[in-house]
């Protein structure tokens, strides 16, 4: 899909296919055309050039039939002020034609305010949550979601990705975000959108695979001595205890650097890079 604003390209040739349960994290920066993506999947917007099909149909040309079993939540969307948090997520759930929801489970699942108070007189997280409680209760195959944890507190966005971890065993959950530590812990598969073109892509394991850490930091129980006649690779001191060793990223190399250190009184070891905190800078520049 192409899509253009003026001169300004926004998506510059995007294309993917979801075909099994799961989800799926479209990470980027701010402004990279996540949310431009997302509202031409959800019919806000109409491709320069291209399609987007749901299910095998049209979203342009068959808005309907294409979206009748989606749910999205896009940009900042609200409960109804003037309804009680019940009856939006009951109104929610008739209107898409799905069973009478179950909201006491949705009010324990999602930590929501008192059910009969006014939607008006919630705050920003409380009306986010629930919207998805009201997503949640219409019962999509596909849930289409961006930025959800936007105005979240950390406990909220922690109540949301437990959410997202349930959903997606037995749904598709398209999720954009611009924060790694977000989409590293939920979802199964990445797509790097930047500057309106997907720049990377593979599952969580194969991205942090494909960009593995090449620094290993070790903690020692007390000041080490004789480093410099024990390894022979760079490394560089973090405080008095710590060191940073660079080496070629294989598991043969990480082994033989750890049994020549556990002498000195090695206490701990870890990536000093996240393989996904290396590979979002490197893909996103």
């Amino acid at each position: 899909m192409t899509k253009k604003f003026g001169s300004t390209l926004a998506l510059d040739g995007v294309g993917f296919k979801i075909d099994r349960v799961g989800c799926y994290g479209y990470l980027g920066p701010n402004g990279a055309g996540k949310t431009t993506t997302m509202k031409i999947f959800t019919n806000l917007l109409r491709p320069t050039r291209g399609h987007a099909y749901v299910n095998g149909v049209d979203v342009q040309r068959e808005p309907v039939r294409a979206l009748r079993s989606v749910g999205s939540l896009v940009e900042d969307p609200e409960p109804y002020g003037y309804l009680s948090v019940r009856e939006f997520i009951e109104y929610a759930s008739k209107i898409r034609g799905a069973p009478r929801p179950d909201i006491e489970y949705l009010k324990e699942k999602l930590d929501l305010p008192d059910l009969g108070k006014k939607c008006s007189n919630l705050s920003k997280g409380q009306r986010r949550r629930v919207f998805l409680a009201a997503l949640v209760a219409q019962n999509p195959e596909i849930l289409i979601l961006d930025e959800p944890s936007s105005g979240l507190d950390p406990k909220e966005a922690q109540i949301l990705r437990d959410l997202i971890k349930d959903l997606k065993r037995e749904r598709v959950v398209l999720l954009s975000s611009h924060l790694l530590y977000e989409v590293s812990i939920v979802c199964d598969y990445l797509y790097f959108i930047y500057k309106g073109r997907i720049v990377e892509q593979g599952s969580v394991e194969e991205v942090s695979k494909k960009f593995t850490s090449k620094a290993l930091r070790v903690e020692f129980y007390s000041k080490p001595e004789r480093i410099d006649g024990v390894l022979n690779l760079g490394f560089e001191f973090e405080g008095e205890r710590t060191i940073v060793v660079y080496y070629d990223g294989s598991d043969e190399q990480r082994r033989k650097i750890l049994d020549s250190l556990y002498p000195l009184g090695l206490r701990s070891f870890s990536d000093a890079e996240l393989g996904l905190e290396e590979a979002y800078r490197k893909v996103i520049g």
